[in-house]
Order: structure tokens, then sequence, then C-alpha cells
């Protein structure tokens, strides 16, 4: 058996912009064996490309046998791809939707890890000016908690909107959009308004700044960008409240329950996430939602022509797929 590569252009359904910039479509690069499926989807700040994965896997030839030994594979990707962390997760979910589905499990029961059940995810408002931030919130009714991209002149505004005009949890997140003493400005706004977390608030995520900050803010700090490895979470131990695992920052599935074991040693909270990702991607995460805090798993809602179904989303409930594996298929005539 050998592992496929595809490259995918997905569309959202509106431009979605973050402190760093924005994007109204995205490509990425799907990972087949036999009927499983993978994902690599890097950010354009990573360094390589969807069209790079997409060419590293086919020209890799990477042949399977069906009595695969996941362990010893999984150790050979790490090794060959340590440096590209998305194209990793490509091959690791495939891999693990691949023998899940061939023992006739779903990825957590193979994982012998907790049901995900009664899962919620926020939803994302992307940075935009007051007047069209009312108009994105109509597609989060039914949620309970949206998190607001910062990193603008509207900011505060923005959650101003939010906390007197809506009944939601806010979270938002900067994308290390701010310097010590810029954010330092918008925490009294964070305390008065009981916000539900703050994600990765600092350009320069010191444990010595986050430290400061945490001290002054009554709200819980997640970090996202500036966790990568194991190793990162305990350069923040004291500093920070939870970290924010996206599969393909980290990685893939095996090194996720690493980061995921060594977080709740340390007392710390585990969020999910999700970059622009089809239903493959969220699905794979949300078979480890038994584990989380928080979720943030909605990007295949923001798609308007996601190739791909799985798991479903109403009003911020997470309806789970029933298929084996993680769970997720080809759309007919996608």
């Amino acid at each position: 058996m050998r592992i496929r590569a595809e490259l995918i252009e997905t569309h959202l359904k509106e431009t979605f912009r973050i402190s760093k910039g924005e994007s109204s479509s995205k490509k990425n690069c799907i990972v087949h064996l036999e009927d499983a499926l993978g994902e690599c989807c890097p950010s354009i700040y990573y360094g390589y490309s969807a069209e790079d994965c997409f060419q590293v896997i086919n020209e890799s030839n990477i042949e399977i046998e069906e009595a695969l030994e996941l362990s010893k594979l999984l150790d050979y990707f790490e090794e060959t791809f340590s440096d590209r962390q998305s194209l990793l997760a490509g091959l690791d979910i495939v891999l693990y939707d691949y023998i899940s589905r061939k023992l006739g499990l779903r990825l957590y029961e193979y994982l012998g890890i907790p049901e995900p059940s009664n899962l919620d995810t926020s939803y994302t408002l992307s940075i935009d000016t007051p007047e069209n931030l009312e108009k994105r919130m109509k597609a989060a009714e039914g949620f309970k908690s949206v998190k607001l991209k910062i990193g603008s002149e509207y900011d505060k505004e923005n959650l101003k909107i939010l906390h007197e005009r809506t009944d939601f949890r806010i979270r938002v997140d900067a994308n290390g959009a701010f310097t010590l003493d810029q954010i330092m400005e918008l925490v009294p706004l964070f305390n008065d308004y009981n916000l539900e977390l703050v994600e990765q608030p600092l350009a320069e995520s010191s444990a010595s700044d986050l430290k400061m900050l945490r001290k002054e803010m009554k709200v819980p700090i997640f970090l996202d960008e500036s966790i990568v490895e194991v190793q990162d979470i305990y350069k923040y131990v004291g500093a920070i409240d939870g970290i924010n695992i996206k599969l393909q920052r980290v990685g893939g599935i095996r090194m996720a329950l690493k980061m995921i074991q060594a977080a709740k040693s340390l007392g710390m909270k585990i969020m999910f996430g999700c970059m622009l990702e089809t239903n493959i991607g969220n699905c794979a995460t949300a078979q480890l939602g038994g584990f989380a805090d928080f979720l943030d798993l909605d990007s295949s809602m923001l798609l308007k022509d996601d190739p791909f179904e799985g798991l479903s989303i109403d009003k911020g409930k997470i309806l789970m797929p029933a298929g084996k594996g993680i769970g997720v298929r080809r759309r007919q005539n996608a």
C-alpha cells in the first residue's frame, strides 16, 4: 500500500482576519492510505506550504505493509519530517485513521482514551469593524462561547459590543499581537468583562512577562503558537493556565497525547484548536475531545466548500460522526 497526497483548495464564507494577516481561501494537502484520510494544513507562517507537503509525500513513495507497526512508522516520520510538523500531522492522522478503521474502532476507542461526548466549541469572530462584527455575530447564534480575534484598532469597541449586546462567554485570541505594555492597557477591560480566557497575548512570550501579566489579570492565560514541543510546556510553569493544542502545529495525534499528559501533570488546562482545516482535521482532533476543557473546532464551519463530511455543529454542540477511525469521508460529488 502506498501513501499518496492530493492538493485541494477551499474557500471561506467570509474573509478571515487575524493580527498577522487575512485569508479568503486555503490550500491543503489531503493524505490517502486506502480509504483512510489525513490532512496537512500548514500556516503561511510555517515556512513551507501545502504544495510542499504534496510534493514531498508523493515523491517519497511511502509504501506501507498491511501489518503495519505504527510506533516504528511514526518514529521514522518524526525523524524524517521533524522540521515540518504539519506534514508530519497529515501522515500521523492517516495512519491512526487507517489502523483504527481496520480494527473496526473509532479512534478514541483504539487509543483507549475518554469518549468525546457533550462537546461544545466556540465560534471564531475574526478581526473586523464594529459594523461588520454585528453581521458576523449572526452565524454564532446559539453558541455558548465566541472567540474574538484581537490586535487592531477595533478591539475595545468590539469587546464592548460583545459584552453589552450578547450573552456569549467571550474568549480573545491576540495571535501574539502585543507587547506587555500594550496588552496591559486592555487588562482592565478583560477583568471587567470577565472573559473566559486570553490566548497568546504577547509577541514575545517570555515566562517572566507572562507572570507579570498574570498578576494583573483575573482571566486565564493560554498559549498556542509558543507550544510546539512537549519541552515548551515546562518553560511556562507558573506563568500560564493552559495550552491550546493544534495537531497541525505539534505534529499530530501521538505528540498531542504526550502534551496532554505533560500539561495535566502540571495542573494546566487543555484546549484543542484548529487551523483552516477541513472536516478531516476537525474530526481527528475531536476524537481527543474527552480530554478537553475548551474546544475551538469550527474551521469546517467557516468553509463554504469543505469536500469532506464527518462531525457537524449545531448551535455550538459538536455532533460526533458515527464512522470508524476518525469518522470522516468524502462528500458525494466533491
